[in-house]
């Protein structure tokens, strides 16, 4: 059998990525995000719990609850007790949807791209304010998601499944609507460059996205 040499590609920036995180965070950290254990994703959230996003902008909180979507609200959970979201950007600003999750970071992003969540069910709907993870396709939901802004039912049943809502903003909406909204819908064409490039690519094309400084699991 002959090795795959993509996967000792990613093998090795996954261990570069790792050696760079202990230095900044510390070893459990840095491990939980660049090397994640099936134990570890396995573990499951609280029925709910919220988490409080610090923006560049402002604060805004999310109350997730596990009976709307057991799998992907675990996975939100993990993602933002190792400060996953750190550095993202909102990237796509519309009138329908603000959507995010791009840590700008290639090697890292790719990783997860690796383990999807499988599909669930469409409990809640997609109505102002709700979240829901994005997705492309069966069994595709990853680390990318999307704030409704208006009422879009539709998206409970359209692209061969919906998306499931997760959670919704109990408290920050203005600072969420008041994000930098200049390139709308354009970054989304860039996509590949965000994945190969990340932050650095945004920072020149779009300077002005505002950013996600923490999230913290808790209350304001």
């Amino acid at each position: 059998m002959t090795s795959d040499p993509s996967n000792k590609r990613l093998t090795l920036w996954k261990f570069l990525g790792i050696l760079v995180l202990f230095t900044q965070a510390g070893c459990d950290s840095s491990q939980n995000l660049w090397d994640p254990s099936q134990t570890t994703l396995q573990q499951e959230a609280p029925d709910s719990f919220s988490v409080v996003f610090a923006t560049s902008a402002g604060d805004f909180q999310m109350m997730f609850y596990r009976d709307w979507s057991p799998l992907a609200v675990d996975r939100i959970h993990y993602l933002s007790r190792h400060s996953f979201f750190s550095g993202a950007r909102f990237f796509r600003i519309n009138p329908s949807v603000v959507q995010f999750g791009y840590t700008g970071k290639p090697v890292l992003d790719s990783i997860w791209r690796t383990l999807p969540i499988a599909d669930e069910p469409v409990v809640s709907s997609n109505t102002r304010s709700t979240v829901s993870f994005a997705r492309g396709g069966p069994n595709s939901r990853d680390f990318q998601l999307f704030i409704n802004m208006t009422d879009n039912k539709d998206y409970d049943t359209c692209c061969g499944g919906g998306f499931p809502p997760v959670g919704k903003v109990v408290s920050g909406m203005e600072v969420i609507q008041s994000f930098n909204n200049e390139h709308g819908e354009e970054p989304v064409y860039y996509q590949d460059s965000i994945m190969l490039i990340g932050n650095e690519f945004l920072d020149r094309q779009f300077p002005r996205l505002d950013t996600i400084q923490e999230t913290r699991i808790g209350r304001f």
